[in-house]
């Protein structure tokens, strides 16, 4: 199944092959999206998903470890899009949100979204950084994790769960690709 990919520029000028893939960045989410678009696998188990129904996502990560960041050692498109995509909130400490557009077996878009957009969507999932870690390290199952009450969902938890194995492809897709986490590279 093949889909048209929406392509905005998201990435930083400053950004480069030779820099190391870090979650969270515009680059990982982008490689994200690329990676779920192209998957087969995902394409045929969420084969219905997101049709007649919005089955779009925000992640919202929180409680990131910002301050604790050598911003001096970072490459430049790191400290942009922390810049840029992260605010402190109360109660929730440093806060960033990403957009993930998922509609019949596809993913058009995937990336960090500004504080103040509110794109619309049907599905906001919500989890410590530490909880995100887990997730990319195939230490938790996204549906462990919601069963487990790591992660907080706005949303159908039917739809999600009758699309199981969607959201496991999506974690293992999301396990798959090699990054180092910020907060211990620098």
């Amino acid at each position: 199944m093949t889909h048209e990919r929406f392509t905005t520029d998201v990435m930083s000028d400053t950004e480069s092959s030779s820099e190391p893939m870090i979650f969270p960045s515009q680059d990982w989410f982008s490689e994200y999206g690329d990676r779920v678009d192209a998957d087969e696998e995902y394409a045929e188990v969420s084969e219905g998903w997101g049709v007649d129904f919005n089955g779009d996502f925000i992640f919202e990560m929180t409680e990131m470890p910002v301050d604790e960041l050598d911003h001096d050692a970072m490459p430049e498109f790191l400290v942009d899009d922390l810049d840029t995509y992260v605010t402190e909130e109360s109660g929730k400490g440093y806060t960033g949100q990403a957009y993930m557009a998922l509609e019949n077996g596809g993913c058009p878009e995937c990336h960090l979204i500004d504080p103040d957009e509110e794109p619309d969507v049907g599905f906001y999932l919500r989890a410590d950084y530490d909880t995100w870690k887990e997730l990319m390290r195939a230490e938790l199952g996204v549906i462990d994790g919601l069963m487990g009450g790591k992660f907080d969902l706005d949303g159908d938890m039917q739809k999600v769960l009758q699309y199981s194995d969607a959201a496991v492809q999506l974690t293992d897709l999301a396990s798959s690709i090699d990054a180092g986490f910020a907060d211990e590279e620098y």
